[in-house]
């Protein structure tokens, strides 16, 4: 491709780009003849017979990357220097330490032409900003051309930077950050300096440390990670550390990191760290914006980055600019540019006779602190200032209770649609920025021109109020309709609130405990207290107020309400049960069921049937709840199971009635119970006739569970007392020979532990054994699924760092109406789209079968498994269910 315009004629070359008149490659990527080098980054690194470039570019190429002085012609940042015909100078690009523009004037005309190579114009600690240069032609960079990247004011992303690293050391944990190690290390190390905090780093960090030092950066002594980090430092790693081993040892560190690319919305789950801050080395959108302004150029030519959106952006304004390497097809997206820009300048103020407003903002405030105990605090206060019966609202909803309204998000999401006048398109332009339904909302509703609330001052009250008129609504119709009037009336805060609230979604860790915590805080009392009232009555706010009046130990379990079940750790084998439970005498065994775990709860007549997740299953199972009404009093723990005489039935022919339900809003009867009938089997009893029964030891429960009289669809669990692995492994090939998964192992002297994965329940499942993974990607199949998302990647959790690590990828097992469901739901939880490939939310678990798992370097975990398969989708579980790494090691 040849360019002439402005008479200077400019080559992109697959080498890069090239002047012939002056026989000049800029930044190559090839060793040519004569070439300009604009910094020392290793995407910009080559090595040309000839290069000229700043003094402190030349000091670190020869340091960095060995090229040999007499390969490099240094310029002074003062110099002119004359060069067949032309007059050329460097100047400041703000890039790097010794990062340069070009500028050159051809002598016979006075034709200039300026190459930015990368910049920033802003002054850093470590460089000053780019210098412009009026020009003809402008060669620029825009890696941030698009209007979405406006990044925060310096100041504040470096105050964020130094908040999450005081809270970090505060909390006794190790602060982290990751930032390429030549550029933003330094930043980030002279920083820190500033502030006296120390810190140590990896030795590629290290040697571009002591480079930047030899050049006269104002920088302490570098000091080398080691294996230990001493008490009070911060280590400083490049990106590509992330994933070693040597960072992974570190238990209780927080991994931040500093990057321009931290202003994407998923940038935390791309980099699968805990924090992210849009500290950057380039220029944004806004800056390349007054950049062309000041160079005022007749002709712009764009590289690197957004280069079509950029220029046609700047065509719209008044100027010539082409893409160098690209052809110029795509237009400026302008809904999206409106409302990134409108974002980018609007200041928020928050009126006093709105307090849902002020509450939305207090929590947006908590959601964004990097320090659990700063969180924890701030929402305790939040706590202490609101009534009885709004601390009770919130706290249910930040604890994520299920609000069993009867719509789902597809509905929220066209109430949306409607009351913001917004096509679908425009709707995800604006997710997949954010990633956040409630953010996505607050910005479509900020867009809306003349926007009229006519409703009066909102509250918990009034929400709660929306909530109840929602679940009597006759349609999902009517319930669109109502959401759509109502977030057409309130502030942009108000939508984000109540957005929040419909999709369960604060981000201030509630889910962890955080909240818990916070009323611990609040009121003076013991957080296992707290924790254990919660579990007991499963409703944070009714714990809360528990808590405030010093009442903590009248807690009781609420028949109706949905606990945390116990749960199994797994074992390899019966001599590693004998090990954990050997000294307790006999064990109790069961048959581990090919089923779903459950929980009934029978209160005067009333029936509840609730999963593990403490979702309901009345709708999927109403011949449970019919039969429960006859039973007395009682809160039971078991397994339901695809169950008919003379017919062996399987998860499979379960998971058809799992999220189906009965009767649908506005619509008949879509399921009949004959298609897969069902037995609840009882293997736990937590509450009989108002006395809770859950401390007591397990086999005090079995006694009196054993005295219940149980009619079909319920039965017991049989219980096998045995001792030594060898009853064990026969008992396990009996259970298998029943088409049963393998065996639980119980404790007689247990009691029931809430929401606990301990040591007093182990399951067997060795043979024929499955792993739950979550689903992290999603990819478009071939042939007839084509169009669909039909291949999975998938991963177990590791234990030591809490990430996730890929196992395989398996695409055989699910029928194609699965599929295209499957499909639908990833495409609503990508987090990231490359052609084919969905990155997504690791919400989704499958069961995966396998011939055979061995070691290997393929993947992540360092595992592979021989033709994976689906089993079964297991929409009975999260992500905090599924198996660990440590697990699927002990079956290679």
């Amino acid at each position: 491709m040849i360019l002439r315009r402005s008479n200077i004629e400019i080559q992109a070359r697959e080498g890069g780009i090239y002047l012939p008149e002056i026989d000049l490659w800029l930044d190559p990527r090839g060793n040519e003849d004569h070439a300009f080098i604009s910094h020392a980054h290793a995407d910009h690194f080559s090595r040309p017979k000839k290069a000229f470039c700043s003094p402190e570019t030349a000091a670190l190429l020869m340091s960095r990357f060995g090229n040999p002085a007499e390969s490099l012609e240094v310029i002074s940042w003062e110099e002119v220097r004359a060069m067949d015909g032309w007059e050329i100078r460097l100047l400041p690009a703000g890039h790097i330490v010794g990062s340069a523009m070009l500028h050159l004037t051809r002598l016979r005309d006075d034709a200039t032409l300026l190459y930015t190579g990368d910049f920033k114009t802003q002054l850093s600690r470590t460089c000053r900003g780019a210098i412009s240069r009026k020009s003809e032609v402008l060669v620029m960079e825009t890696t941030y051309g698009k209007p979405n990247f406006v990044f925060p004011a310096r100041e504040d992303t470096e105050a964020a930077i130094l908040q999450f690293v005081s809270d970090t050391l505060m909390d006794g944990d190790i602060a982290v950050l990751c930032a390429y190690a030549l550029g933003k290390a330094q930043e980030v190390a002279a920083l820190l300096s500033e502030h006296g905090i120390k810190m140590v780093l990896h030795p590629s960090v290290l040697a571009m440390h002591e480079a930047c030092r030899e050049l006269g950066l104002d920088l302490p002594e570098g000091i080398l990670w080691e294996e230990r980090v001493p008490e009070g430092h911060v280590v400083v790693c490049p990106p590509n550390t992330i994933r070693s081993q040597k960072l992974r040892r570190l238990k209780n560190r927080r991994t931040a990191m500093v990057s321009g690319w931290g202003i994407h919305p998923s940038a935390r789950y791309r980099y699968q760290v805990d924090e992210v801050f849009p500290l950057s080395d380039h220029a944004d959108h806004q800056e390349l914006l007054d950049f062309v302004d000041q160079v005022d150029p007749q002709l712009v030519y764009t590289v690197h980055g957004a280069t079509r959106e950029f220029a046609a952006e700047l065509r719209t304004g008044g100027y010539t600019a082409w893409s160098l390497f690209s052809e110029d097809q795509l237009e400026l997206d302008g809904f999206s540019a409106q409302i990134a820009v409108e974002r980018a300048a609007r200041v928020r103020s928050i009126s006093e006779d709105r307090p849902l407003s002020r509450l939305n903002e207090s929590l947006n405030q908590i959601s964004v602190s990097s320090s659990r105990l700063r969180k924890r605090d701030l929402l305790a206060g939040l706590l202490r200032g609101i009534s009885d019966e709004e601390m009770v609202l919130l706290l249910r909803w930040l604890s994520a209770r299920p609000l069993q309204l009867g719509i789902g998000f597809a509905s929220v999401r066209m109430a949306m649609l409607g009351a913001f006048g917004v096509t679908l398109p425009e709707y995800r332009r604006v997710s997949d920025q954010q990633q956040d339904p409630a953010r996505t909302a607050r910005i479509l509703a900020e867009s809306v021109e003349g926007a009229v609330h006519s409703m009066g001052p909102w509250y918990l009250t009034e929400v709660n109020t929306l909530l109840e008129d929602l679940r009597s609504c006759q349609s999902q119709l009517q319930a669109v309709g109502l959401l759509a009037e109502v977030l057409r009336k309130i502030p942009a805060a108000e939508v984000e609130f109540v957005i929040r609230v419909l999709t369960g979604e604060f981000r201030i860790g509630s889910a962890g405990g955080v909240a818990e915590e916070a009323v611990a805080v609040a009121f003076a009392a013991a957080a296992a207290d707290v924790a254990q009232a919660h579990m007991l009555t499963g409703d944070l706010g009714e714990s809360a107020l528990l808590a405030k009046r010093g009442q903590l130990s009248e807690a009781r379990l609420v028949a109706g309400t949905p606990i945390k079940v116990m749960l199994a750790s797994p074992a390899a084998d019966g001599e590693a049960i004998q090990s954990k439970l050997g000294g307790s005498g006999a064990f109790w065994v069961e048959d581990k069921f090919d089923g779903i775990r459950a929980q009934l709860h029978v209160s005067e007549g009333e029936v509840s049937l609730f999963s593990r997740d403490q979702r309901s299953l009345g709708q999927e199972f109403p011949e449970i709840i019919l039969a429960g009404i006859q039973l007395p009093d009682i809160v039971l723990d078991g397994e339901i199971i695809a169950y008919e005489e003379g017919r062996r039935l399987t998860f499979f022919d379960l998971q058809k009635r799992l999220g189906r339900k009965q009767q649908h809003r506005g619509q008949g009867n879509l399921f009949h119970v004959q298609e897969t009938p069902v037995r609840f089997l009882a293997f736990d009893l937590l509450r009989l006739g108002g006395e809770d029964l859950w401390a007591h030891s397990l086999s005090e429960r079995r006694a009196v569970l054993e005295s219940v009289a149980l009619k079909p669809p319920f039965s017991l669990v049989e219980v096998d007392r045995m001792e030594g692995p060898e009853e064990l492994e026969k008992a396990f090939k009996r259970s298998r020979a029943r088409g049963n998964e393998g065996l639980i192992v119980k404790d007689p002297g247990s009691p029931y532990q809430f929401g606990r994965r301990g040591q007093s329940w182990l399951k067997l499942k060795k043979a024929g054994v499955t792993l739950d993974c979550v689903v992290i990607r999603a990819q478009q199949g071939h042939g007839r699924r084509a169009g669909l998302l039909s291949d999975y990647t998938f991963a177990v959790r590791d234990q030591s760092d809490n990430s996730l690590r890929v196992l395989g990828k398996a695409y055989s097992g699910l029928t194609d109406r699965e599929i295209e469901e499957l499909t639908d739901f990833f495409e609503k939880t990508t987090i990231e789209k490359r052609r084919r490939v969905h990155d997504v939310e690791p919400l989704l678990v499958l069961e995966i079968a396998f011939d055979s798992i061995r070691a290997s370097k393929r993947h992540d975990s360092g595992l592979a498994l021989r033709f994976p398969r689906i089993r079964a989708i297991r929409r009975d579980k999260g992500p905090a269910d599924i198996d660990t790494l440590q697990f699927a090691r002990t079956l290679v």
